[in-house]
C-alpha cells in the first residue's frame, strides 16, 4: 500500500489522472470534492471509500480561494505562491471532466478507532461519510467568502487577517492558517498526469 490520496477526473466513463499525495488529503483535493458530492464505490479498493463531486464547481471554488489569498496580501513567499497558483490553473484548465473521484482509502487505513485498532471494513466507509460532509463544509466556508451579502458586511480580503472576533477566527482557522502553511496544507505541487494507480483508458504510463 502506497498510503496516498488520489484524485481523478471522470467523463464518459473515462478516468483522467489529476493528482496524488502521500499520507494526507490536501485542502486542494478537499475543495475539488466539496460540491454536489456523494460517497461512491471505490474504483481502486473493495469498499465504498470514493467521493464523487462536481469538477467545475470545485475548480472554481479553489481558484476563488487562491485568488482571495493573493488579494489578502499576506501570503508567505508570495512570488512562489503566485507561481504555483498559475501552474495549478494551467493544469486543471486542461482537464476534461464532469466529475472528480477522490480516493482516500489508503489514508483512512492509517486511522485508528477508540481502541487503537486500524480502521477496516465498515470503519473505512464511515470515515468516508464523515469526510464527504467535512468537504461540503469546506465548500460552504468558501461560498461565504464569495457572498458579498455575507462576507462583504464582515470584511474585505485586505482586512481578513486582522479580524479579532473569536467566532470568525474559529470558523476560518483552516483558511487563516494557509497564510503561513499553504505549501503543507494546500499541496499545490500534487498535480500529476500519471499516478501510482493509472487506469487503462488513460494512454499514459507510469515511469517509476
Amino acid at each position: 500500500m502506497a498510503n496516498r490520496s488520489y484524485i481523478y477526473g471522470l467523463k464518459n466513463g473515462r478516468h483522467v489522472s489529476i493528482g496524488e499525495y502521500p499520507y494526507k488529503i490536501p485542502y486542494a483535493f478537499q475543495i475539488l470534492a466539496a460540491y454536489d458530492n456523494s460517497v461512491a464505490d471505490s474504483d481502486l479498493f473493495d469498499k465504498e471509500v470514493g467521493i464523487k463531486a462536481d469538477f467545475a464547481k470545485g475548480k472554481n471554488a479553489l481558484y476563488y480561494l487562491l485568488d482571495f489569498l493573493i488579494e489578502a496580501g499576506q501570503i508567505k513567499d508570495r512570488a512562489e505562491f503566485e507561481a504555483e497558483v498559475a501552474k495549478t490553473k494551467v493544469f486543471l484548465d486542461a482537464i476534461e471532466a464532469d466529475q472528480i473521484l477522490l480516493e482516500n482509502g489508503e489514508i483512512y487505513a492509517l486511522y485508528t478507532d477508540k481502541e487503537g485498532k486500524y480502521l477496516d471494513g465498515e470503519g473505512l466507509e464511515k470515515q468516508n461519510q464523515y469526510a464527504r460532509q467535512d468537504y461540503q463544509w469546506v465548500g460552504e466556508d468558501i461560498d461565504h467568502l464569495r457572498d458579498p451579502e455575507w462576507f462583504g458586511k464582515v470584511a474585505t480580503p485586505a482586512s481578513f487577517y486582522n479580524i479579532k472576533d473569536e467566532s470568525f477566527i474559529k470558523r476560518y482557522t483552516w483558511i487563516l492558517d494557509l497564510k503561513d502553511n499553504w505549501k503543507e496544507q494546500l499541496c499545490l505541487d500534487a498535480w500529476a498526469k500519471v499516478l501510482y494507480f493509472q487506469f487503462k483508458e488513460d494512454d499514459t504510463t507510469r515511469n517509476d
